[in-house]
């Protein structure tokens, strides 16, 4: 279940209302028929058309018209960087996204965690901004906060790391989750065994700076 219906929320933009349309399998399916009767509809007038240019019109569809419906189809979970959605929606976007979950809770207000993290990770080689009620953090090749094993192969690193921090108030302060090691990053093995270990220390780094004196060293 999600909180698109929380009457706490601020009103979606258009942009947002956008990515959640297609948030039923009605719609979906619907969006998919539209979709592939659209293109055979411009297959049969476009196919065979003298002009050169109309006879890409087919495939200009296919694949432009095609990117557009995954991303509307996904909520927007293909984009490497999320958008502000609905908390529930951003999480389980991140849960399918990556593969560690790490917790723990803080006496500090969400608004002053949320400082924290963005100043924490105002270093060379790192960027953080907030989504919404979350921090999302990129941590590039240019980062050195620890001599990792891998670190010979930060000069192939492609694609910055990233971890989203999802930040939650409880009656005492605010609870924190940690989304690292994404399952996207590709690569050779020591270009994603550095992206983990990176992420890895960003969460240490986080937990740190954030965390309950009495809960250091507990497992979450």
């Amino acid at each position: 279940m999600t909180d698109t219906n929380d009457p706490a929320r601020e009103p979606l933009t258009g942009k947002q209302k956008a990515l959640l349309f297609l948030n039923s399998r009605r719609r979906r399916f619907w969006a998919g028929l539209t979709f592939f009767a659209v293109w055979l509809l411009l297959q049969f007038l476009f196919d065979r058309a003298e002009n050169f240019p109309l006879n890409l019109v087919p495939n200009i569809f296919l694949y432009g018209g095609g990117a557009f419906l995954v991303v509307l189809w996904t909520n927007g979970a293909v984009l490497y960087q999320p958008v502000p959605l609905p908390a529930g929606i951003m999480r389980s976007t991140a849960t399918t996204r990556f593969m560690n979950e790490e917790a723990w809770e803080t006496d500090m207000s969400p608004a002053q965690a949320q400082d924290v993290l963005v100043r924490l990770f105002q270093q060379p080689g790192t960027e953080a901004r907030v989504i919404g009620k979350t921090v999302w953090v990129q941590l590039g090749k240019e980062w050195q906060s620890e001599d990792w094993w891998h670190r010979g192969a930060a000069p192939h690193m492609k694609r910055r790391a990233p971890v989203h921090f999802f930040l939650n108030a409880t009656d005492s302060g605010t609870a924190i989750t940690a989304f690292s090691q994404d399952r996207r990053l590709g690569g050779m093995h020591d270009v994603v065994r550095l992206s983990d270990e990176m992420s890895a220390t960003a969460v240490k780094l986080a937990r740190n700076a954030t965390e309950r004196p009495d809960d250091e060293g507990r497992e979450q």
